[in-house]
C-alpha cells in the first residue's frame, strides 16, 4: 500500500461495514477506523524488512513481538533462502500514539517462526514452530522484568508442530492442525498435555482457533497434496465440546461465497467473541497446490487475491464487520489489548512480506 499523506499526520483509514450475517436479525457494526502505526523492530539484520509468522502479544502492557521470517536478501522467487529471527521485542502500547517505539529486550532460545502465542495474565505463551533445522515441541513462556525479557520453559508439546492454531479459553490451551490435538491446563501443568481425538486423518495445515462462548472453535487448513490425491482445502470448522467436535459453518462473503480461512489469522476478542481476517483466496491457492504453474511467484500483488475480509465470530454466527487492503495478507499476526486489534507483519504474496502494522478499534 502506497501511503501519499504527510507521515506526521494521523493515518486513517474507514471502510463502511459490510453489514451481513447468517442470521438476518443480527444487528450492524457500523463503521471501523483503520490507523497505519510506524515503527517495525530494526535491531536483527534484515528484520526492517518485514516478516510474518511471528509470535505476538501482551505482556504488562508492552506488545511483544519475537521470532518470525522472511526473505531479506535474494526473493524467493528468485531462489532466496528464508531467514529466521530470535529476537524478542517490546513497544509501549498508547492509543494516543501513532508510533511504537519498539526495544529489543532479549532472544528466544532459537529462531523461530510458525509457532502459535496467546496472551496469558502474566506473560505471553509460544509454542511450537519451526526454523531451518525443522520442526519444534518447545513452549516456553515470556515476561518481562526490569525491561528484560525472561523466558519460562513450560511442559513440552506432545509434538513437534508448525503451521497449526491454538487458543486461551479460561484457564485452558488447546492447540489443533486436525490431526495433532492436545490441551494443557496452566492450572495444573505437572500433568502436561492432555492428547484428545483427532478430527482428521491428515494434518491440516494452516488453521486458525479461538475461543468464545465456553467453547474453543477451529476452522481452515489444508492437507498436504500426494501422488494420490490433490490437496483438501478444509472450509467448514468444529466446535469443540465435552461430547466431542461439532462441524460448524466458515464465514461468507455479502454475496454468499464462503471464505477461506487457511493462512489467515485469529484472536480472542472477550465478550466481543472471535476476529478472524485474512488468509489466501481458496481458488487462487488450490490452483496453486495442484496444479503449479511456471512464474506462479512472479505475479504482482493484486493477483493472489489475498482475503481482504475482516470476520467477527460469536453466539455461533458470523458478521462480516467489513474488509480492507490492510486485512489482505497471509500469515500475519493478530493482538487484542482489551480495545484495539493490532495487525502486525504478513505476507502480502507468496515470499513478500511486509513491516506494516495497522490496529482498528473493535466495536464493544
Amino acid at each position: 500500500m502506497t501511503i501519499t499523506r504527510p507521515v506526521h499526520q494521523l493515518l486513517i483509514f474507514i471502510f463502511m461495514a459490510c453489514i451481513c450475517n447468517h442470521d438476518a436479525s443480527a444487528k450492524g457494526i457500523g463503521h471501523l477506523q483503520m490507523e497505519r502505526i510506524k515503527g517495525f523492530p530494526v535491531s536483527e539484520k534484515g528484520i526492517e524488512k518485514g516478516i510474518s509468522a511471528c509470535f505476538a502479544g501482551i505482556v504488562d502492557g508492552y506488545l511483544i513481538m519475537a521470532g518470525g521470517c522472511n526473505f531479506p536478501d535474494v526473493p524467493a522467487a528468485d531462489g532466496g533462502k528464508k531467514k529466521f529471527y530470535q529476537g524478542i521485542y517490546a513497544a509501549k502500547i498508547s492509543t494516543t500514539a501513532d508510533t511504537l517505539d519498539w526495544q529489543l529486550i532479549g532472544k528466544l532460545p532459537e529462531p523461530f517462526a510458525y509457532g502459535v502465542s496467546v496472551s496469558l495474565p502474566n506473560g505471553l505463551l509460544c509454542m511450537g514452530g519451526c526454523n531451518a533445522e525443522g520442526s519444534s515441541d518447545q513452549v516456553f513462556k515470556i515476561t518481562i522484568e526490569q525491561g528484560k525479557a525472561v523466558v519460562e520453559a513450560y511442559p513440552a508439546l506432545p509434538w513437534k508442530l508448525d503451521n497449526f492454531a491454538g487458543s486461551l479459553g479460561c484457564s485452558t490451551v488447546m492447540v489443533y492442525d486436525g490431526l495433532h490435538i492436545a490441551q494443557l491446563q496452566l492450572e495444573d501443568l505437572q500433568k502436561g498435555w492432555q492428547i484428545l481425538s483427532p478430527l482428521t486423518s491428515e494434518v491440516l495445515g494452516q488453521p486458525v482457533c479461538g475461543y468464545t462462548d465456553g467453547t474453543f472453535y477451529a476452522w481452515g487448513g489444508c492437507t498436504s497434496k500426494t501422488d494420490k490425491q490433490d490437496a483438501q482445502l478444509q472450509m467448514q470448522g468444529y466446535q469443540f465440546t465435552k461430547s466431542g467436535a461439532k462441524p460448524v459453518e466458515g464465514p461468507r462473503t455479502c454475496q454468499q461465497e464462503e471464505i477461506y480461512l487457511g493462512g489467515a489469522a485469529a484472536v480472542n476478542c472477550g465478550d466481543a467473541g472471535i476476529v478472524v481476517l485474512g488468509g489466501v483466496n481458496k481458488d487462487v491457492f488450490e490452483a496453486a497446490v495442484n496444479h503449479p504453474m511456471p512464474g506462479y511467484m512472479k505475479h504482482p500483488i493484486a493477483w493472489y487475491r489475498f482475503n481482504p475480509y475482516i470476520n467477527l465470530y460469536k453466539n455461533g454466527k458470523w458478521t462480516l464487520l467489513g474488509n480492507h487492503e490492510a486485512a489482505a495478507r497471509a500469515g500475519a499476526s493478530l493482538v487484542f489489548d482489551g480495545t484495539h486489534i493490532y495487525i502486525i507483519g504478513g505476507e502480502l504474496k507468496p515470499g513478500i512480506r511486509t513491516a506494516e502494522i495497522y490496529r482498528f478499534r473493535l466495536p464493544l
